[in-house]
C-alpha cells in the first residue's frame, strides 16, 4: 500500500501536501500554507516624477536609481520561487503583492516613457525598462492557472483565491491594461479574459469600474465648463486637464480594444454617447483654449491622438450591434438594428465628432448591414441617419469651401490640422473665397463667351482683375461657354457654412444669417422682447395695483342686480338670526332705492299676500329712509329695535298678547343657599338630559 503522506506531484496545488520538517517532527504541510512563504521584506517601487518640461536634479536621479535597483532584485527573486512559494509569499506575505501594486500605481504614462531618452543619465532608462518588464512577468504569472504537469490548480479553486484574497482587483487589471496593453495587446488580452472567465464575479466589478470611469468624464467636463469660463486660463491648468483627460480616455480605449467581453457592456452603459460628449465637450475646447496660450504646446499633439483613438473606440462598440445582427434573427435582430440607430440618432447633438466620424468611416456599408438584417427597421429613422452620416461629396473648384473630399477631412484629422485653423484664418479664407467669385462674375459680364471654369482658373492665379482679363484676351484659343439656352449649374454657398467660418458656431436655426439673428448682428430687425411681461402691460407692483381698468370690465355683471324682487319668508320655517339679518338688508336695499328714486313697484299686485301689520312697517320705513341720507350701513341696533318691534307685533296678533311666545325653562333658581323651587330641579335635570340636543 502506498504511503498517502508520499508528494503527489500530479495533484494541484490546493490538494497537493508537502512533507515539512521541523524540531526533529516531520508532517505533511499543504502546498498552500504560510510555512512555505517568503519572510523578505520587499521593496516597493517610487514614483518617478518627470514631466518633460522641468529639469530634474543628478540626486534626485541617483536616489531613484538605488531604490530601482533593489525593487528588480525583489522582483527577480519572486519569479524565482517555486510555485508553491511563489503563491504561498503572495497570499500570506501581504509586503510582496503590496511592491507589485507600487509599479503598478507609479508607473510612467505610456505618453511620458520618451521623456526618459532625454535625459542625462544613462541608467535610468535601462533601469525603468527592466523594471516594467519584471513586473509584467509577475503578473503573468499571478493570471497563469497551469505553469507545468505538476505546477497547477484547479480553475474554480483558483477564482476563489485571487477574488476572496484581493490578489486582482479592478484597479489592478485597469493598471495593467493602461500601462501594458499597447506594447503587449495579445498577451494583456489573453491575461484579462482568462481572469473574467475563472471569476465571473469580476465581470460586475468590471462593470461598476467602467461606470467610475464614465463619472470621471463627466467630472472633467464639469471643470473645463467652471475653470476654462474664466478670462486668462493658466497653461499649467489647461495641461493638468488634459493629462486628466488622456489618463481616463487612454484606459476606456484599451479595455474596449483588447476586451470583447467588456466591449459587449459597453451599450449598457452608453458609453457611446459619453465618448461623444468627451469629444465635443473636453478635447475641442482644451484645443482651442492651448492653441490660444502656445502654438507649439506639445499636449495638442496628444489631445489629436486621444481623437482618433476615441473615433476608433466609438465604432468599435457600435460594431457590436452589427455582430449581434449578422449572428442572430428574429427580435434580437431587430433589436439590435434599434440601437445602432438611437446610439447614432443620440450622437448627432455632438456636431463635430459626427463630422470627423463620417470623414473617417463610411456608415453607409454599416445601414446596408442593418437594413438586410431586418428589413422592417423604422425607414424614417434610416432615412434620417443616412442623410445625418453621409460624407460630404466632392465639388468642383469654387463651390463652398467647407465641401471638400472626405479623404482630405481624414487627412487633416490624422494630422491635426482640422483643429489648427484659428478664428482669423477662417474669415481671410472665407473673405479670398468671396472676392475670387466677385471678380469671375465681372470678368463673365464683359467675356461671357468663355466658361466658369475658365475665367475661374484664370482669377485664382492672379490677384489682379486687369491682369486676369488680359491673359484672357491674349489666349488664342478662347473654350467657347455654354449656350444661353443651357445655364450653367452653378451651387451656390451654404449660409450655415460661412456662419461657422465666420463665428465657430455650429447652429441650425431659421433666422441664421438674416436681420432677426441676434447671435451675429449687433442691431436687429424689429423689436425683441426681453423680460417677463407684454408691451403695454403693468411693469411694476405698484402699477399693477394702482391699475383699475378691471373694474370697467365687470361693472355690467353688477349692474344686472339693480331690481331686487323681495319676497317675505315664512314665520315658522326660518330661525330668528337669519330673519333679522335679512330684514336688515332688504330694508337698506329698498333704502338705497329710495335715495336713486329707483323703487320697484309696491302696488297691492305685487304684496297680495303681505300683511297689513308688515306694509305699515314697511311704508314707515321707507318714509324714514326717503327722508334721510342714504347710509353705507345700516345702524344693527336700530336693526335689532325694528325686529324686536316687529316680532311683538306679530306675538300681539297670533297669540292676544307680547309674552305669548315661548317661554325658557328657569334653570337659575334663587341664590345658592336658599334652597330650590322642585321645578327648577326638574328644568335643570331636564337641561342636562337633553344637552346634545
Amino acid at each position: 500500500m502506498a504511503d498517502k503522506s508520499k508528494d503527489d506531484a500530479t495533484l494541484p496545488l490546493n490538494l497537493k501536501k508537502i512533507a515539512h520538517t521541523e524540531n526533529g517532527v516531520q508532517r505533511n504541510i499543504p502546498a498552500l500554507h504560510a510555512t512555505w512563504k517568503e519572510g523578505r521584506c520587499f521593496t516597493k517601487y517610487t514614483a518617478f516624477l518627470v514631466n518633460g518640461e522641468e529639469t530634474v536634479s543628478d540626486a534626485m536621479l541617483e536616489q531613484w536609481a538605488n531604490e530601482t535597483e533593489w525593487f528588480i532584485k525583489d522582483m527577480k527573486h519572486l519569479l524565482n520561487l517555486a510555485y508553491h512559494k511563489f503563491w504561498s509569499t503572495i497570499v500570506y506575505n501581504k509586503t510582496a503583492l503590496e511592491s507589485v501594486v507600487s509599479f503598478m500605481q507609479n508607473a510612467l504614462p505610456f505618453y511620458l516613457v520618451p521623456v526618459l531618452k532625454t535625459l542625462d543619465s544613462d541608467r535610468i532608462l535601462p533601469l525603468y525598462t527592466a523594471a516594467h518588464a519584471l513586473v509584467f512577468r509577475v503578473m503573468c504569472r499571478l493570471t497563469t492557472l497551469r505553469e507545468s504537469s505538476t505546477c497547477w490548480m484547479e480553475p474554480e479553486f483558483y477564482g476563489k483565491l485571487v477574488y476572496k484574497n484581493f490578489i486582482l482587483t479592478v484597479p489592478i487589471l485597469f493598471d495593467l491594461v493602461s500601462i501594458y496593453s499597447r506594447d503587449n495587446e495579445q498577451q494583456t488580452s489573453r491575461m484579462l479574459e482568462s481572469v473574467l472567465s475563472l471569476q465571473p464575479k469580476y465581470i460586475q466589478d468590471m462593470k461598476q469600474g467602467l461606470s467610475y470611469l464614465l463619472n470621471a468624464f463627466t467630472i472633467i467636463q464639469t471643470r473645463c465648463e467652471s475653470e476654462l469660463a474664466e478670462a486668462n486660463v493658466p497653461e499649467a491648468t489647461l495641461n493638468d486637464l488634459t493629462l486628466y483627460a488622456q489618463d481616463c480616455s487612454s484606459v476606456l480605449v484599451q479595455l474596449i480594444a483588447i476586451s470583447p467581453t467588456l466591449r459587449a457592456l459597453c451599450p449598457e452603459l452608453s458609453v457611446e454617447y459619453a465618448i461623444s460628449n468627451l469629444y465635443d465637450n473636453v478635447l475641442i475646447v482644451l484645443y482651442r483654449n492651448i492653441q490660444e496660450v502656445n502654438r507649439e504646446s506639445h499636449y495638442l499633439h496628444y489631445l489629436n491622438d486621444m481623437r482618433v483613438e476615441l473615433l476608433e473606440a466609438f465604432r468599435s462598440v457600435l460594431s457590436v450591434q452589427l455582430e449581434k445582427i449578422m449572428d442572430s434573427s428574429g427580435d434580437s435582430s431587430l433589436l439590435a438594428a434599434d440601437k445602432f440607430i438611437s446610439i447614432l440618432t443620440e450622437c448627432l447633438a455632438n456636431s463635430v465628432f459626427v463630422g470627423d466620424y463620417k470623414a473617417l468611416y463610411d456608415i453607409e456599408d454599416d445601414l446596408a448591414i442593418v437594413q438586410h438584417g431586418y428589413k422592417s427597421v423604422d425607414q424614417v429613422k434610416y432615412d434620417f441617419i443616412q442623410k445625418a452620416y453621409a460624407r460630404e461629396p466632392v465639388v468642383p473648384a469654387g463651390a463652398s469651401g467647407s465641401s471638400r473630399p472626405a479623404q482630405s477631412k481624414a487627412a487633416e484629422m490624422e494630422s491635426g490640422e482640422a483643429f489648427g485653423m484659428s478664428n482669423e484664418e477662417m474669415q481671410q479664407s472665407q473673405a479670398e473665397e468671396r472676392r475670387i467669385e466677385q471678380n469671375v462674375q465681372d470678368i463673365r459680364e464683359l467675356l461671357p463667351h468663355l466658361s466658369v471654369e475658365q475665367v475661374r482658373k484664370v482669377v485664382c492665379a492672379h490677384e489682379n482683375v486687369e491682369e486676369a482679363v488680359s491673359v484672357l484676351l491674349e489666349q488664342d484659343n478662347p473654350q467657347p461657354g455654354p449656350s444661353s439656352d443651357e445655364p450653367e449649374l452653378q451651387i451656390p454657398t451654404d449660409p450655415l457654412d460661412e456662419f461657422y467660418l465666420r463665428t465657430g458656431i455650429d447652429r441650425l436655426n431659421v433666422y441664421d444669417g438674416d436681420e432677426f439673428d441676434v447671435m451675429v448682428n449687433d442691431k436687429v430687425k424689429g423689436i425683441i422682447k426681453k423680460g417677463k411681461g407684454m408691451p403695454g402691460q403693468p411693469r411694476t407692483l405698484n402699477e399693477l395695483l394702482d391699475d383699475k381698468s378691471h373694474i370697467q370690465q365687470v361693472r355690467h355683471i353688477y349692474r344686472q342686480f339693480d331690481m331686487v324682487a323681495e319676497n317675505d319668508l315664512d314665520d315658522d320655517e326660518y330661525d330668528d338670526s337669519f330673519e333679522a339679518m335679512a330684514e336688515s338688508e332688504s330694508r337698506h336695499v329698498r333704502a338705497a332705492k329710495g335715495a336713486r328714486n329707483t323703487l320697484a313697484d309696491d302696488g297691492p299686485d305685487n304684496n297680495e299676500n303681505s300683511s297689513e301689520n308688515e306694509d305699515e312697517s314697511d311704508n314707515e320705513a321707507q318714509g324714514t329712509s326717503r327722508g334721510s341720507a342714504l347710509a353705507f350701513c345700516e345702524n344693527p341696533e336700530l336693526a335689532r329695535k325694528r325686529y324686536e318691534e316687529r316680532l311683538n307685533s306679530r306675538n300681539l296678533r297670533r297669540h292676544g298678547s307680547v309674552a305669548a311666545g315661548p317661554k325658557e325653562a328657569d334653570v337659575k333658581g334663587k341664590p345658592k343657599g336658599q334652597g330650590q323651587d322642585s321645578k327648577v330641579l326638574l328644568n335643570r335635570r331636564h337641561k342636562n338630559e337633553n344637552k346634545a340636543h
